[in-house]
């Protein structure tokens, strides 16, 4: 189960990385536009790093429905909100996901850092989890093949509750 949970949990983390542009278009401070999209076509330009945070919630039960707030005022999922889930089985993960990233005008995290916190409780799972994931041109990179996530992008820091950090296995609970 808790490989499963993981999955979950993983693809619920490349979604939200979708959703970053839209979140970034949000919360724009006014005025500020021009210091990163001189084409206005609603990006970054590229060359320019740009810092964000956003929160998301995403809730499901032992039925197999989910509720997913991406935190930008879209709403996904199989249900209309968190009410209408199982609440005997019902689970929930608060994100905190912040960033510093080139997007190359373009929708897409082309270089930086992603930061995400995940703390779920409920029926299914209790745990915290915390994810750093470099790109190539960060120095923190390795290049190590076992922790690559997509592309040029890789798993710095993993840590899951009660096992510590799996990137770093030195640091592992269990050791």
């Amino acid at each position: 189960m808790k490989k499963y949970r993981l999955m979950v949990l993983l693809a619920v983390l490349l979604s939200v990385l979708i959703a970053v542009p839209a979140v970034l278009a949000g919360t724009t401070v006014p005025g500020h536009t021009d210091r990163w999209d001189s084409d206005n076509n609603g990006y970054p330009d590229a060359g320019v790093k740009v810092n964000g945070h956003y929160t998301a919630l995403y809730a499901y039960d032992a039925n197999g429905d989910w509720y997913w707030d991406l935190g930008d005022g879209r709403i996904q999922g199989t249900v209309g909100s968190v009410a209408d889930l199982d609440q005997a089985t019902l689970t929930t993960c608060d994100y905190v996901n912040n960033y510093r990233a080139d997007f190359g005008n373009d929708p897409f995290m082309d270089s930086g850092w992603i930061q995400n916190h995940i703390n779920c409780s409920g029926y299914d799972d209790n745990g915290h989890y915390n994810y750093l994931i470099v790109h190539e041109t960060d120095p923190r990179y390795t290049g190590n093949p076992d922790w690559a996530i997509w592309g040029a992008w890789e798993y710095h820091v993993l840590t899951q509750s009660g096992q510590g950090n799996l990137v770093r296995p030195e640091n592992h609970v269990g050791n």
